[in-house]
């Protein structure tokens, strides 16, 4: 019996083993046909088949709207401009919050 539990156990290893290499096997293929010059840098869904895109394209960081029939350019920024203009943001959100932190203590 306990030969048994042994061949088992080994067999399940072995079957383990081969799912642990075929995933990375599979992996290393999925991300060898990424590009380097286009990345996404981020997708949100607007609605039904209608979303915006941030892309990174080169030095630029593209602003595309996409729909199921066009893409459309919104703006594009020089990857340098992209930063600030991204710290800007932040910076206004943490004020926001800030304000309706104010606003919440004041009501109470």
């Amino acid at each position: 019996m306990t030969m048994e539990l042994l061949k088992i156990g080994l067999s399940l290893l072995f079957v383990l083993a081969l799912i642990v290499i075929g995933s990375r096997v599979l992996m290393s293929r999925i991300g060898a046909g990424q590009s380097q010059f286009i990345k996404t840098l981020g997708f949100l869904n607007l609605g039904p088949r209608k979303a915006i895109a941030v892309v990174k394209a080169g030095k630029e960081v593209i602003l595309i709207g996409v729909t199921p029939n066009d893409l459309k350019l919104i703006k594009a920024y020089p990857e340098e401009e992209f930063a600030t203009e991204l710290q800007g943001l932040k910076r206004n959100i943490n004020h926001l919050k800030v304000l309706k932190d104010t606003l919440r203590s004041e009501i109470k």
